[in-house]
Formats: C-alpha cells, sequence, structure tokens
C-alpha cells in the first residue's frame, strides 16, 4: 500500500530522473551548483552539497554531522563510501549525454584515517579514469579540512541507458 508521502517521493523522484536523463551530465550539474535544480534527495538529506565540477571530475563537501558518525565516534564507514560513491558517479556524468544515466556494479573502498567532529570540511572528489560506452572506472577520495585523505575509492559503472546511434 502506499502512502501519501510515498506517492510524493516517488513522483518528485520521477521528475527529478526526467531531467536528468533528459539534459547532459555536465549542464544537469552545472544546475544543481547553481541552484536551478535539486541534489539528490539521499545527498540533500545528508547535507552534502556538489560544489565543482569540470569534465571527467566533481567534487562534494560537507560538514560532519551527528548522524554522519557511528556508536564509537567516528565518521561511518557507510557515510563516507556514500560520498564516494556519489562523486565517483557524478564525475562520469560530467562525460554523459542526454539519454544515458549509470549505475554503479562495484565500489570498493579504503578507510585511512577517521572522520571526527574535528575534521572540519570534508571533501569527496570524484574523477574518471576511463569512461566508454558502457563502462566508465574512476577513483577517488574524501580530505578532511586539513587536506588529509581519510577515504580513497575506485568504482566501476554500467550505462543503463544510451542515446540512439
Amino acid at each position: 500500500m502506499q502512502t501519501s508521502a510515498t506517492a510524493d517521493v516517488a513522483a518528485a523522484s520521477t521528475a527529478l530522473r526526467g531531467r536528468v536523463e533528459s539534459m547532459h551530465g555536465m549542464d544537469f550539474l552545472r544546475a544543481v551548483i547553481a541552484g536551478d535544480l535539486p541534489e539528490s534527495p539521499l545527498i540533500a538529506s545528508l547535507g552534502v552539497r556538489t560544489v565543482a565540477a569540470a569534465e571527467g571530475e566533481v567534487t562534494l563537501r560537507t560538514v560532519p554531522q551527528p548522524q554522519h558518525f557511528n556508536t564509537i565516534g567516528t565518521g561511518h564507514g557507510g557515510f563516507l563510501a556514500t560520498l564516494l560513491d556519489t562523486a565517483l558517479g557524478l564525475a562520469v556524468d560530467t562525460l554523459t549525454p542526454a539519454g544515458t544515466v549509470w549505475t554503479t556494479t562495484d565500489l570498493h573502498v579504503r578507510f585511512r584515517r577517521p572522520m571526527t567532529a574535528d575534521s572540519g570540511n570534508v571533501t569527496a572528489v570524484g574523477r574518471v579514469d576511463h569512461h566508454g560506452r558502457s563502462t566508465s572506472v574512476c577513483s577517488g577520495e574524501v580530505r578532511d579540512g586539513e587536506g588529509r585523505v581519510l577515504a580513497t575509492a575506485t568504482a566501476s559503472l554500467f550505462a543503463l541507458r544510451q542515446p540512439p546511434a
């Protein structure tokens, strides 16, 4: 049974996906950065902002919030993995024509240092290492406000839809 709130979320997600699919990825990201289009619902709920996009590279930024931490007082690995997965996927979007969307097929995260309440502005950068017609490979890192690497990742993504040839 679908509730009214669930129907609202589904409608908003469908509308946003339609915008994503109708625009070149770089144009979409520029609109998000400018505030003309919203961040993804998940990223927005985590207090993360897309702050820069260039061909093959995206930067996200956030300030650690209480909900980003686990019970031992360090940044939750799932939160850091989400930052990386998002940055890597959006980096692929910068090279993507209208009509193509991507999904992560694998994500390998390496945690190097703990994120703490003193980490300051946390930045995630994703870069495209290989961009093909149906698969892309990316790498990236999360850094604290002092520039120290907190986590690194590599990922592969698969194109779900491609524009007509």
